[in-house]
């Protein structure tokens, strides 16, 4: 499972470009789980108090990183690309 999520998750081996923009792209949908998780804990953070805004924080990024985890797998399952090598 942790070498699913490496591979598939937080590091796209796919991505075919080199160099910074490259690298970006690698890693864009880490980037997504966190804009994500940025933007739900802003809309939290006038309601919630410091110590309580880190676990508010790590609730969304739990949230967020689920839903793109689901969305990669479904993808991955589902997709065109794959769809003859897992039937």
């Amino acid at each position: 499972m942790k070498r699913w999520v490496v591979d598939h998750l937080l590091w796209d081996r796919s991505a075919q470009r080199s160099g910074f923009a490259g690298r970006i792209w690698a890693m864009r949908r880490l980037l997504l789980i966190f804009a994500g998780t940025a933007f739900l804990t802003w809309r939290e953070w006038v309601e919630h108090h410091p110590p309580e805004i880190v676990i508010v924080a790590f609730l969304h990024f739990l949230f967020v990183f689920l839903v793109v985890a689901f969305a990669v797998l479904a993808g991955e399952r589902w997709g065109r690309r794959t769809k003859k090598a897992n039937w």
